[in-house]
């Protein structure tokens, strides 16, 4: 069993402020914690994720997802687990993503179910099977609220100008979280919303301006 525990959640769902108030929290009680925000990072390769999402071919974005994704393993969160002291708290990791693609595939009718492909990865111990995924799902009315407030971004202006397609990745979202075994689903705000939009404007807690430990926000380290 590892000290790893992954935070699966859509944009505006809550999951970034969540994990970095329990990460924090966390370290008040003594443990040794560390917050990081891996799928979709700023790495040269998590910008040309983001760039690319509803505008490239799938196989194009998921190449560069996976691969931005197998660094961030290695680089950062391996040598954090190696020291069975620290409790790796990761922001988004392989569930969220694969639920966005597999949805995106139902929008435009072609089947991208690529949920083996992780499995495999963590089969040959190239990503890691957490040792327990938090979903974040609040109902989706506050999600969609959040989402038109939220400031402007590839990601963000790809779903409020698919309000649609928003509604299916949430939909999968919730199908996959009720599939796993051993997870925690939570349907409830954590926090008060004016701590929520608080984190937003100072852009502390800003989903898309979290980027990964060891690294700025330019994605140099």
């Amino acid at each position: 069993m590892n000290n790893f525990i992954v935070f699966e959640g859509i944009c505006c769902s809550g999951k970034t402020t969540t994990t970095k108030l329990l990460s924090e929290r966390i370290k008040e009680l003594g443990y040794e914690t560390v917050y990081n925000h891996g799928a979709m990072t700023y790495t040269d390769l998590g910008k040309k994720f983001k760039q690319n999402l509803g505008k490239k071919d799938m196989p194009i974005t998921v190449s560069y997802f996976f691969t931005d994704l197998i660094i961030n393993t290695k680089n950062i969160i391996r040598p954090y687990l190696a020291n069975n002291n620290t409790i790796v708290l990761q922001d988004r990791y392989f569930d969220a993503i694969t639920t966005y693609i597999k949805a995106y595939g139902d929008y435009i009718k072609t089947d991208y179910n690529i949920y083996d492909i992780p499995k495999a990865f963590v089969e040959n111990d190239i990503l890691i099977e957490p040792s327990l995924s938090v979903f974040c799902i609040p109902p989706f009315e506050i999600i969609k609220e959040r989402m038109a407030q939220s400031k402007e971004s590839p990601v963000h202006d790809f779903y409020r100008d698919n309000p649609e397609f928003f509604k299916i990745v949430y939909n999968e979202l919730v199908n996959k979280a009720n599939e796993l075994e051993d997870n925690i689903i939570i349907e409830e705000i954590q926090f008060t919303e004016e701590l929520y939009q608080k984190n937003l404007e100072e852009n502390e807690f800003a989903e898309d301006d979290a980027h990964g430990i060891g690294e700025d926000a330019d994605g140099n380290s």
